[in-house]
């Protein structure tokens, strides 16, 4: 399947004519403080930074689309300050303005000239760009009308944010001439590769995104995508109560706290149909006066707050197996650094191996930039539930879209 995305859509060289107005869609959502709002993690604006300069040093006229947070949420804000982390990975001062689509906006993106950037406001700050719609219909939304007659081409490498069916994501390319960025296609191509190492691919599976990770878990495991699936994080918490029972009152209790009981269940099923496949944690590591101190499943006293040494060494072997190691979603508690182990292990062991190692999620991407193993991996997925979503081989709204307008043969407005 991402080989005929890879096949179908245009890359980026389609869209970077000189003096074109180009429209593009990235994500650099991220993590913010919540008490002063600066962005705790920049890896996003890194990646994108080389499509926006690739199309800046085409002469093209270059304008952004970019999100932060939803309306109701704590890291709901302005994209003020993510202009001065892009000017940091671009190198030079591109422009910002703290409107979207009205009179401001419009005749500013009508002065650039070749070479200018220019960044708009949250898009999300317009209510429409919340609602998630049909594709067709999302183009008939006010903000692809009021912006898309402005501009020559649609760009579109936000990947993170490729399984929403939103106007700035869907809406544009069934009415401009549209193209991958440079992130997309690096995205299109690790999953590629994914998708036809059946048998020779293991998935490192943890984090705290439970249902979804189950769903995505199920449907790999049926298509045969990973020869095993190493699982931690409360993810494994969940594995361990479906594998063995709530062998401790404080397990149950840390499930129940979590809202996970109903999933119990879930993963038990799971293991009933896919039991040679899925390794579960034999030992934790639990916090006892803030100490580290390693467990078998059997003696959990407290919340779980990584593997345990034995699973590690365990996981180790099974990934030495492996052609491709795919990291999604972290084993432990990464916040305390007594509990980066396990995650941290696996990744470091991966990369000694000589593996093919990717990693998916912003927290893995967090960890593996502070241990200085990210420069290490193969390939670095900007996308979270949009990674997982697209590994087992769901329909990403974004690039049916992409793929409905290449084969519509749009052309330029004009």
């Amino acid at each position: 399947m991402f080989t005929e995305y890879l096949k179908e859509i245009k890359n980026i060289k389609y869209c970077a004519k000189e003096g074109a107005r180009v429209l593009v869609r990235i994500d650099i959502n991220s993590p913010l403080d919540p008490k002063t709002k600066e962005i705790l993690d920049d890896y996003r604006f890194q990646a994108h930074a080389k499509t926006i300069d690739y199309l800046v040093k085409s002469g093209c006229r270059v304008v952004i689309l970019a999100h932060q947070g939803r309306p109701g949420r704590e890291d709901f804000t302005s994209l003020e300050k993510h202009k001065k982390v892009l000017e940091k990975y671009l190198g030079y001062s591109i422009d910002f303005i703290d409107d979207v689509m009205g009179p401001s906006a419009r005749e500013r993106i009508k002065s650039l000239k070749p070479g200018e950037v220019l960044l708009l406001d949250n898009v999300r700050f317009i209510s429409e760009e919340v609602i998630e719609r049909k594709i067709e219909a999302q183009a008939n939304t006010y903000l692809v009308r009021k912006l898309a007659p402005l501009f020559d081409y649609f760009v579109f490498d936000g990947f993170a944010v490729a399984h929403r069916a939103q106007p700035s994501v869907v809406g544009f390319p069934l009415v401009l001439p549209s193209c991958m960025g440079l992130v997309l296609e690096d995205e299109l191509k690790s999953l590629a590769e994914i998708e036809q190492s059946k048998g020779r691919a293991v998935l490192v599976a943890g984090g705290a995104k439970v249902p979804e990770t189950l769903r995505a878990l199920e449907e790999a495991l049926r298509k045969n995508l990973f020869s095993k699936v190493l699982v931690g994080g409360l993810l494994g918490v969940v594995f361990i109560a479906a594998k063995y029972g709530f062998l401790t009152s404080e397990l149950k209790r840390m499930i129940e706290n979590y809202g996970l009981l109903s999933y119990v269940d879930y993963a038990k099923t799971l293991l009933n149909n896919y039991s040679e496949s899925i390794e579960i944690p034999t030992d934790v590591a639990i916090n006892v006066e803030k100490s580290r101190i390693d467990v078998d499943v059997y003696s959990i006293s407290n919340d779980v707050m990584d593997i345990g040494s034995i699973t590690i060494r365990n996981y180790i072997d099974k990934i030495r197996e492996a052609e491709i190691v795919v990291f999604s979603g972290p084993l432990g508690y990464i916040e305390d650094d007594n509990f980066i182990k396990g995650t941290a292990t696996l990744l470091q062991e991966s990369i000694s191996m000589n593996k093919k190692v990717i990693i998916a999620g912003g927290h893995t991407i967090a960890l593996a930039r502070k241990i200085g193993l990210i420069n290490k991996v193969t390939h670095v997925s900007t996308g979270g539930r949009a990674f997982l979503e697209s590994i087992v081989g769901r329909d990403l709204p974004a690039l049916r879209a992409l793929r409905m307008s290449c084969s519509r043969n749009i052309k330029k407005p004009g």
